[in-house]
């Protein structure tokens, strides 16, 4: 049996021949969400997080009132494996169902209330590299947070990145801080002002990325979280 892994193929026909299956078991699923539920609840090592003062090897500003992670990031592993069809696969609709675990998990924890009056901030790609990718996948998880939660993502144009960076992965945390100063420009304030911001992104490793992003909105925020599907 040959799974679909690349969305976009085409007819019923195609889907027939080549139908959507796991990415870690490649069971068949009805849907597009490519991972089954059973791997979803048990094939990842769940982050033990909720507040960022339980999260060993993030350094985070007080303004950061939460960190949450669903799961432990795997270096060589399924999970490592799933995030990286995420980005290069063309595979939405599995952002959207790991945006709906996640938020599932945000809805459940004791420093942030996310719910309706909540700004949902996913870190931008660069134009270039989202034109080239298709879609910026924090963008997607943001979607299925909102979809659970209620929580509104921010319009793309509101906060954009003008430094096309080069990947934060491998870097030391202090040249990825460096990488990254400078990267974001608001264009407008108004949507974060007074309300819970949620910045969203696929995986958090240093903290570079969100602590230059929460800088931006520090004064004008109210608390500010943080939600990833992976911890590194």
């Amino acid at each position: 049996m040959f799974c679909k892994t690349v969305s976009g193929l085409g007819s019923d026909l195609l889907e027939l021949l080549y139908p959507v299956c796991c990415l870690v078991c490649g069971d068949r699923l009805p849907d597009k969400r490519y991972l089954c539920s059973y791997c979803l609840n048990y094939a990842f090592e769940p982050a033990d997080s909720g507040n960022y003062e339980s999260s060993p090897g993030l350094v985070l500003p007080d303004r950061i009132t939460m960190q949450m992670a669903l799961w432990e990031f795997d270096k060589g592993g399924y999970l490592q494996d799933v995030l990286h069809h995420l980005k290069y696969s063309g595979l939405a609709e599995l952002g959207l169902a790991l945006g709906r675990e996640l938020g599932y998990a945000v809805q459940n924890n004791r420093w942030m209330d996310v719910g309706d009056q909540t700004v949902l901030l996913p870190v931008p790609l660069h134009a270039s590299r989202q034109r080239k990718r298709g879609y910026n996948q924090s963008a997607l998880i943001a979607s299925g947070i909102a979809a659970v939660t209620g929580a509104e993502p921010v319009d793309d144009k509101v906060l954009v990145r003008v430094k096309n960076t080069r990947t934060q992965t491998g870097l030391p945390a202090g040249v990825r801080r460096e990488n990254i100063s400078g990267a974001f420009q608001m264009n407008r304030s108004e949507p974060f002002a007074g309300r819970d911001v949620l910045i969203v992104d696929d995986v958090i490793t240093t903290g570079a990325t969100v602590m230059e992003l929460s800088s931006l909105i520090e004064n004008i925020a109210g608390r500010v979280g943080i939600a990833t599907i992976a911890r590194a």
